[in-house]
């Protein structure tokens, strides 16, 4: 699978003032020209720059979101292959590339969903020592009537199918999602398209890494093509079957991977707590 990585002028230079990130924020994006300008437009304006960088994942998009994500000072990547994973997995290989330094990456919405301000909240945790920090919106009323009804059951649902496969507690698969980057390397991820966030979870908890949900804002879309959320009760079942069957892949491969028992815990060291 290639990707194209371009580096803007605007990009060069905010490398060249001798930033070093620390944490990736890693947008994947599918025909999302009509927002992701002012979604970058208000991530940059809460984030550090020098705490953070910011790589898009365009991923078989038939409009102009690469070059509107272009004009900003982040990494752009580019692939054919359609799907939330292969935007994901575009992004952290052209950012990593660019910055090997990089701790840990956040997942965050190229439609307007997430707030940015939770991507401090993350992070935050983080530095508590947890190596997995999951966004959930399920806990939080005010999400519900955004998200609607056929969402907030599925994805507590999920998160309940995914927590029994992995032997702890989860109320959602969460998009919006901080992992660590040693976590991440782990993990392995082999399904790239709606397993991607249940897949991580599970293998997450079977690795021993320490978890931590808290909650977070969903917010209506900007625009861009619905995917997931917002779509028909036979559309989100379709899916949430897909996203069953992925975790039960995970499942069944984490189990030949670790042998008996299925989630042998302490496989993945723990970070040092931080002060």
């Amino acid at each position: 699978m290639k990707h194209s990585t371009i580096l803007t002028s605007r990009e060069r230079q905010f490398s060249d003032c001798g930033v070093t990130s620390r944490i990736g924020i890693i947008i994947p994006a599918c025909n999302e020209a009509a927002c992701i300008g002012r979604v970058l437009d208000e991530l940059l304006e809460v984030v550090d720059p020098a705490k953070y960088s910011v790589a898009i994942g365009v991923n078989n998009s038939s409009d102009r979101t690469a070059e509107m994500a272009r004009e900003y000072p982040v990494v752009v990547a580019e692939t054919a292959s359609r799907g939330y994973g292969y935007g994901c997995q575009a992004a952290i290989s052209a950012l990593t590339a660019a910055e090997p330094s990089l701790r840990a990456y956040v997942f965050f919405a190229g439609d307007g969903a997430s707030d940015p301000r939770d991507v401090l909240s993350l992070t935050q945790c983080y530095e508590q020592g947890y190596a997995m920090v999951l966004g959930a919106r399920t806990t939080r009323r005010s999400n519900w009537s955004v998200m609607g009804w056929s969402h907030v059951f599925a994805n507590f649902s999920l998160g309940l199918w995914a927590g029994w496969l992995a032997k702890r507690q989860f109320r959602d698969l969460a998009p919006l999602r901080l992992i660590d980057r040693r976590l991440l390397e782990a993990i392995a991820s082999e399904e790239m398209t709606f397993g991607w966030t249940i897949e991580a979870q599970i293998a997450a908890a079977a690795l021993g890494a320490e978890i931590l949900e808290v909650s977070a804002s969903e917010r209506r879309r900007i625009a861009g093509e619905q995917k997931v959320s917002g779509v028909t009760w036979r559309r989100t079942f379709a899916i949430g079957c897909r996203i069953l069957a992925a975790g039960w892949r995970t499942h069944l491969r984490l189990r030949r991977r670790m042998g008996a028992p299925a989630f042998a815990p302490d496989l993945f060291p723990q970070p040092q707590r931080r002060a």
